[in-house]
């Protein structure tokens, strides 16, 4: 599996997750509405209840809240080990108040307590985070499946950072990083939409035009 994805294959992931939140928004709903779906909504609480996993590339997700006013939730997204149960947390989705995908974020190996894997382990799976036959809601799972599409290179970035971070703590202090409870955000990276879907269309040599994001 290639890391980096094509100049077309970022095209045609913008155009998927463009048409997937359209969907979404032409239909009065948005992300954070989908994944809910009527249900009382209850902080800390996954949604969907049992996660979403897909079977074939072993991706899974769920969202919840309870950051307070900074977010109106996050998507917290993992891969599986192939054959096996063990859960590796790649990245958390943060979405506005419009529940659009705001930021990408990663957190500490004692946030999630699951599989840590390395980043230079991790980015070679990155084209694993594909949602194309899992349960739940299938506007939400093409717009998540083109975001990790979109911003690979920058979440193979971020993963990096997060490493880094680890790494200059490890070398200041006698404690396990991977277990300081003041380190629970490593790192961070804006989504800008708009902005990507300009730089695209001069890549691709496309006149301006307004989006629908």
């Amino acid at each position: 599996m290639r890391a980096s994805p094509t100049l077309l294959e970022r095209a045609e992931a913008a155009a998927a997750l463009v048409a997937a939140l359209g969907e979404m928004e032409s239909a009065g709903q948005n992300i954070v509405t989908a994944l809910v779906d009527g249900q009382d909504f209850v902080a800390e609480t996954h949604y969907p209840a049992d996660d979403a996993l897909d079977p074939h590339t072993r991706a899974q997700y769920y969202f919840h809240a309870h950051r307070g006013a900074a977010e109106s939730g996050h998507i917290h997204c993992y891969l599986r080990g192939e054959g096996t149960s063990s859960l590796t947390h790649v990245l958390a989705i943060a979405l506005d108040h419009f529940g659009r995908p705001a930021q990408f974020f990663t957190t500490n190996l004692w946030v999630t307590a699951d599989h840590w894997l390395p980043a230079e382990a991790l980015i070679p799976q990155l084209p694993r985070l594909a949602w194309h036959d899992a349960p739940g809601p299938a506007p939400v799972n093409q717009a998540l499946t083109a975001l990790c599409v979109l911003y690979r290179r920058e979440i193979a970035a971020l993963l990096r950072r997060r490493d880094k971070r680890l790494a200059c703590h490890a070398a200041e202090s006698q404690a396990d990083a991977l277990a300081d409870e003041a380190l629970e955000i490593l790192s961070r990276a804006r989504i800008n939409l708009p902005g990507t879907l300009a730089r695209l269309r001069q890549s691709l040599n496309l006149p301006e035009a307004d989006d629908a994001v």
